[in-house]
């Protein structure tokens, strides 16, 4: 068996952020079934004959030949893998007459070829610990998804009948119809031999293993003589004397649970929750790239990473967890449990830990038989604060907001006397700010304008802004931005941005103005919020001291403010997912500090024309509001005069983009001093459009 370079791979081990192990007295030995796909094989500069022999998903059930990775590590005090010393292993049993030897036998990483059928016990030794696991090798059977009249026994013989949901979702799955799909032309004329490694079962050159490789040879499928693929070729096939081979075309059942064990007291097929196995095959950057996308997010890393407590609590059996349950939405094995109203064991005693816990991973969001998005349970509707959204429509990206919303309500939480560092109403409430919910509006009823986000437009809502397809064109944001990075916007090294705007289109007219409503839009939402920060303990200071503002006087006012920031901030979005919802809560908030409000942007649709409309009420007492509309941007003055033509207040002084705008006069002068009652006149400037008009104030 030819050997890899285990001395590359320990250099490239300590490069992937492996720290050295500390007290070698408290090591806890653990063994990796390491998953390798094509791309990764690539990255870490290990061979892969024929572009698939050395692939590996990381499962325990292997197919006879198939390369199976290995690497040993201490996992002591459970919260990273750490490098270990002194590794030794060994075969404690192979199957009789098996020659299987590993690549290396003393150092971190090693692989072996299982070359017979039956169960491979590995043991570890690392510095004095050791650690074993069992590889069980054995043949593919295929599924026979297509009823052709066979007589191999198949996965179909016993799931056609036996726990037939599954099988029957999965027959029906775009995953069961690839290769249908590649025969009759659905695919593309490109479509060949050298796409049967991913949507065939068992296929690998180099490997005895009953796949489909082998039974195309048997079978005397040869390729081209089934070419150019056409409508009904699938079909035509299924009338031959060929027709097993359909037993493997398509990914089957056993492209994700290993090939059929044939000893069933062993149990039942491995389950993986891993993305590794979706890996084997969506991790072959050009083409297949929903992998690497995936890769490069939080959800990848964020309730598996090494010392992160997020999802981790060691606590008791739960059945329908709240938002209170952190493993609910931190851990990708206990949402689905959820999905399924199935309880989650998060106990240490039950062997639940930082290292056992699961990031957010396809089969998190997607269920892996029909490949289509999970349901969210009736329960799950509410947000934090009791509102129930089942009537708003999310589309597909209500899988999304099941855990993108604050986990706390503000009329619960927003006045407790504790005011830790974890006071507030969570992280990444997406939800809360694109439904208007959840702030504080200081004893305001919202209008149904501010609790319905534009955006619902949008098809799909988050699935139709974050997973917008963006063009394959080779450039350095190539799977940074869209689809499954759900980014909006990546920086590259040299400091260039690169967005996707592709949803923005149909109402904003083009990617250009949509990112000049954008940048208008950030600067006024930063500018409003940093007044809050300047304006809260300590005061003059971006960093928010939380102790000297509950310790202040109007303390319970500070909260209210403090929980609006907070709220916008955690969001994410700078107040996007829903801008006049944003906007009223930074303008009541800087209100309720006594600190003027700016400029809103009302709608970013474009009007025909200029325009300064009658400020509303008039007359009125304490403040009136007063709008205007721009068709294109332009460098703009409002500004109030009195009587005398003697200017009281400058409103606004900046470059606005296209829309309607308004602004609020609370009968202030520019020295902030109240100003007396009686008749004042606004004007404008836009460009070349100027206007003027008379307002009343009455005291």
């Amino acid at each position: 068996m030819r050997r890899f370079g285990m001395v590359s791979l320990m250099a490239l081990a300590a490069v992937l952020m492996l720290v050295p192990v500390g007290d070698l007295s408290a090591q806890i030995a653990t063994i990796k079934v390491e998953a390798m796909s094509i791309h990764r094989l690539h990255e870490m500069h290990l061979p892969n004959p024929n572009d698939w022999d050395n692939v590996s998903t990381g499962l325990t059930t292997v197919g006879i030949g198939t390369t199976v990775w290995l690497s040993g590590w201490d996992t002591s005090g459970d919260s990273t893998y750490k490098i270990g010393t002194g590794y030794a292993w060994t075969f404690t049993s192979r199957p009789t007459g098996s020659t299987a030897a590993f690549d290396s036998t003393n150092k971190q990483w090693t692989t072996f070829r299982p070359d017979k059928a039956g169960d491979y016990v590995v043991k570890m030794v690392m510095s004095g610990k050791e650690a074993t696991v069992t590889i069980t090798a054995s043949t593919y059977i295929g599924a026979n998804r297509s009823n052709v009249a066979t007589t191999r026994t198949n996965c179909a013989t016993c799931h056609a009948v036996v726990a037939a949901k599954p099988f029957t979702d999965w027959a029906k799955s775009r995953h069961a119809k690839m290769f249908e799909k590649g025969m009759n032309a659905q695919l593309g004329s490109y479509w060949g031999e050298s796409c049967y490694k991913c949507h065939t079962v068992g296929y690998h050159k180099t490997a005895v293993n009953g796949g489909f490789d082998e039974l195309q040879t048997t079978l005397g499928f040869v390729t081209s003589q089934w070419m150019p693929w056409r409508a009904g070729r699938y079909d035509s096939l299924l009338t031959t004397d060929k027709r097993d081979l359909s037993l493997m075309a398509g990914i089957g059942c056993e492209s994700c649970h290993g090939p059929f064990k044939s000893h069933f007291s062993r149990g039942i097929q491995p389950v993986m929750m891993k993305s590794d196995v979706c890996a084997q095959c969506h991790d072959e950057p050009w083409r297949h790239n929903r992998y690497v996308q995936w890769k490069g997010t939080g959800h990848s890393g964020l309730t598996g990473s090494a010392g992160s407590s997020r999802g981790y609590t060691g606590t008791s059996v739960v059945t329908n967890p709240d938002l209170n349950a952190c493993t609910r939405c931190h851990d990708g094995q206990a949402y689905v449990n959820y999905t399924y109203g199935r309880t989650f064991d998060p106990r240490t005693a039950s062997g639940y830990g930082r290292l056992a816990r699961t990031p957010i991973t396809c089969q998190t969001c997607h269920e892996p038989h029909t490949l289509e998005l999970r349901s969210m349970p009736a329960a799950s509707d509410t947000l934090g604060s009791g509102f129930k959204y089942n009537a708003a429509d999310f589309g597909k990206g209500a899988v999304c907001v099941d855990c993108h919303k604050y986990r706390r309500g503000e009329q619960r939480y927003i006045l407790q006397t504790n005011m830790g560092s974890f006071w507030g109403p969570h992280y990444a409430g997406s939800a809360d700010v694109f439904l208007g919910q959840n702030g504080h509006t200081f004893g305001d009823v919202l209008l149904p304008d501010l609790t319905k986000s534009g955006h619902f437009q949008v098809e799909n809502t988050c699935v139709g802004c974050h997973m917008a397809a963006t063009a394959d064109t080779g450039t350095v944001a190539r799977d940074k931005i869209g689809m499954h990075s759900w980014k909006m916007k990546y920086v590259a090294p040299n400091g260039t941005e690169y967005k996707n705007l592709k949803a923005c289109v149909p109402c904003h007219g083009t990617e250009a103005n949509a990112d000049n409503l954008w940048k208008n839009y950030k600067a006024k939402f930063e500018g409003m919020k940093k007044k809050i920060e300047m304006a809260l303990p300590p005061l003059g200071s971006v960093d928010i001291d939380r102790t000297a503002l509950v310790s202040r006087p109007d303390s319970a006012n500070l909260k209210k403010v403090f929980w609006n920031y907070l709220q916008l901030k955690y969001d994410g979005s700078y107040g996007i997912h829903n801008p006049r919802y944003a906007t009223y809560l930074l303008q009541k908030s800087l209100q309720a500090l006594g600190l003027p409000t700016d400029v809103e942007l009302v709608d970013a649709n474009i009007p025909a024309t200029f325009e300064l409309a009658q400020n509303y009420p008039n007359p009125f007492n304490p403040s009136t509001e007063i709008r205007f509309s721009l068709p294109k941007a332009a460098d703009v003055r409002l500004e109030v005069y009195d009587i005398t033509g003697r200017m009281v207040k400058k409103l606004v002084n900046e470059n606005l983009s296209a829309g309607s705008h308004r602004v609020t006069w609370n009968a202030t002068a520019d020295n902030g001093e109240k100003v007396s009652s009686g008749v004042y006149l606004y004007r404008i400037t836009a460009g070349e459009f100027v206007s003027a008009k008379k307002m009343v104030l009455l005291k």
